[in-house]
């Protein structure tokens, strides 16, 4: 009996070790892949002291500006280097594209009138994030990690250059810091993962112009909470 437990113990460690899909894969120096990522996005806004100035005045009819969130999407490849046993450095440069709205309720209008209206940026950025990711101990084919680095960013389909006044706009140059926590799942022919990223724009985006959409602000910061799809 008690070697028919032992043989069984042992078919079954044996099938577990041949269950182990990509055993070898972490041994690789360096390894690529590419992404999909849908994330939320919208700006921080600061209001102006023209916007509080205008609150507190009693005899004015009071205008409120206030951020949408609005989805986006942005894609690329991935560059992975090994740096120690559970340290890699990721570089994962893409393109995304976004339209962050700020929207303007009871706003005074050219001919006197006041009325809502939405003020919509959108931009073509290409992406260049620079992480470093901290896995922890693989468990048969699954593995969390954590990742953090910054992100610089040009936007292709800036605005800074439109006429002044005609609308909102934004700079052409953005850095962010970003964060996040994903899951490594190891298939026989190659690695999923799926991660939620954070990432705060640390660079003011607002280009003060002279109307009342930009007057309002003193400062917009880009802001993503994203869901990525890497496979490597």
């Amino acid at each position: 009996m008690l070697f028919l437990f032992m043989a069984g113990s042992s078919a079954l460690a044996q099938k577990r070790v041949a269950q182990l899909n990509k055993p070898n894969y972490d041994e690789r120096p360096v390894h690529y892949g590419f992404y999909l990522a849908l994330p939320l996005t919208r700006y921080n806004i600061e209001h102006s002291q023209e916007y509080a100035d205008q609150l507190a005045d009693p005899d004015l009819p009071h205008m409120s500006v206030n951020a949408r969130t609005s989805p986006g999407f942005y894609t690329g490849l991935v560059l992975n280097v090994r740096l120690a046993q559970y340290l890699d450095a990721r570089f994962v440069p893409g393109v995304g594209f976004y339209g962050r709205s700020i929207e303007y309720k009871n706003a005074l209008q050219d001919d006197g009138s006041r009325g809502d209206a939405t003020q919509t940026i959108s931009s073509t950025m290409v992406e260049l994030p620079l992480l470093l990711k901290y896995k922890a101990k693989r468990r048969t084919n699954f593995r969390m990690y954590m990742v953090g680095g910054l992100k610089p960013g040009i936007d292709l389909s800036s605005r800074k250059n439109q006429r002044e006044g005609e609308t909102l706009r934004a700079e052409k140059f953005d850095l962010a810091v970003e964060y996040g926590v994903g899951v490594d799942i190891f298939y026989p022919f190659f690695k999923f993962a799926p991660e939620l990223r954070f990432s705060h724009g640390l660079l003011n985006q607002h280009i003060l112009d002279d109307n009342i959409y930009s007057t309002s602000l003193q400062r917009m910061t880009n802001h993503n909470v994203s869901l990525i799809l890497f496979f490597e």
